[in-house]
């Protein structure tokens, strides 16, 4: 069997190869936020490890324990990083304060049993809850924005917090004894390889799901309108070319006077309303709707396997509620907002996107030119209709200037 001296200057190499690996991580990611915190995490740990390697510098009835304390901080830390990672609420200080109030129980214990007890397993019971803290975030995070390997760092997580939580009986029934300043315990020179490997494993682990999450926000600013977290452009037309084989309503939206809130009210408040508008069609639309932003205030949504009337209500009634929706301006004022909308039905053969497109946006006019706020059915007949009476109304007009839409 190895003995102490040897399985604790292997953890320390192992642990010093992770605060390398860590390092580069923080110095090559421009925020820096998590990666830090993984950082201070991984340099906790090789500090802790020092200092039970140094018995002939600082006793290791002190310098032990101390580690011990510094390597629950380490656990905190590396769970507060993902925390950071996933957009979830840390704090710092609240890691600290489990590792001093960890320390501070460990130390009394001590104190109040006569030696007789020397609390180490609160070190490894404080170290699991970190850690299957960071596996729940993990697991959570991973889900929502469905990264693969999320599942994998999640696990590896649960096993090191279980590990340390089944080595804490083991600490607390057979308690390390000193002998010649060096710990004698079976345990403590079985569990410390498989907890470092671990450690290991849940660190290389974290780097993979931070480099994937990169990767999949990369992929969704392609995708996706940064603002109302709707498809971009490219990525609707693209939508639309997938739907072939399907029937369904292609409507286009305006948001009426979207200047005038821009100017009277700033162009954050602007941005508000834009996602309060998104927020409404989330909320209103099916939840099979296709949901694009085709440019500044005008979108487009596309309702698969609906026909004209149904898609009818569904529009009508988010109509209802954008015109309804109270928007801050952050002044103290409050606005609201309308749009005008146009759609089209089109069969399972339609191919001619252009068509389709240019059939909404006209219905979208004809509702704008009908006095805004509402919604308008692609009809051939009533906009030639509405065509020429414009013909005519600008070839008895002087100016011959075209009215002005917004």
């Amino acid at each position: 069997m190895l003995d102490f001296t040897t399985v604790f200057v292997f953890s320390t190499g192992i642990t010093l190869f992770v605060c390398f690996v860590t390092g580069l991580a923080w110095f090559a990611d421009e925020s820096g936020v998590e990666t830090r915190n993984w950082f201070l995490a991984s340099l906790l740990q090789l500090c802790g490890s020092l200092l039970m390697i140094s018995g002939d510098v600082i006793p290791l009835q002190i310098g032990g324990y101390i580690g011990g304390i510094i390597t629950t901080a380490a656990s905190g830390y590396l769970a507060l990083g993902y925390r950071q990672l996933f957009g979830q609420q840390a704090r710092p200080g609240g890691v600290l304060l489990v590792a001093f109030g960890t320390g501070t129980a460990v130390y009394l214990t001590k104190f109040l049993s006569g030696n007789q007890q020397d609390g180490i397993w609160m070190l490894y019971f404080g170290s699991s809850i970190n850690l299957f803290v960071a596996a729940r975030t993990v697991c959570v995070g991973a889900r929502s924005e469905r990264l693969r390997f999320g599942r994998f760092a999640a696990w590896s997580l649960g096993a090191y917090a279980g590990t340390y939580l089944a080595v804490a009986p083991l600490a607390l029934l057979f308690p390390v004894r000193f002998v010649e300043g060096k710990p004698v315990s079976v345990w403590l020179e079985i569990t410390t390889i498989p907890l470092v490997l671990l450690n290991l494993t849940a660190f290389l682990m974290t780097l993979v799901v931070k480099l994937e999450r990169a990767k999949e926000r990369q992929r969704h600013l392609a995708t996706y309108d940064s603002l109302t977290g709707a498809r971009n452009r490219s990525a609707f037309y693209a939508a639309w070319s997938r739907r072939l084989g399907r029937s369904g309503v292609l409507a286009v939206i305006d948001l009426d006077h979207f200047k005038t809130v821009n100017d009277s009210y700033g162009h954050r408040a602007g941005d508000d309303a834009l996602l309060a508008f998104s927020k409404a069609v989330s909320a209103v639309l099916p939840r099979n709707a296709v949901f694009g932003r085709l440019g500044g205030e005008e979108f487009a949504v596309l309702l698969n396997d609906l026909d004209a009337a149904n898609a009818a209500r569904h529009l009508e009634s988010l109509r209802e509620k954008v015109a309804t929706m109270a928007i801050d301006a952050g002044d103290g004022r409050w606005f609201t907002i309308t749009f005008s909308g146009g759609y089209v039905a089109f069969e399972e053969t339609e191919s001619d996107m252009d068509r389709i497109f240019t059939a909404a946006d006209r219905a979208m006019y004809a509702a704008k030119d009908a006095g805004r706020d509402r919604v308008v059915l692609f009809d051939p007949n009533q906009l030639l209709h509405r065509d020429v009476q414009q013909l005519r109304s600008i070839s008895v007009t002087a100016s011959g200037s075209m009215p002005v839409r917004a």
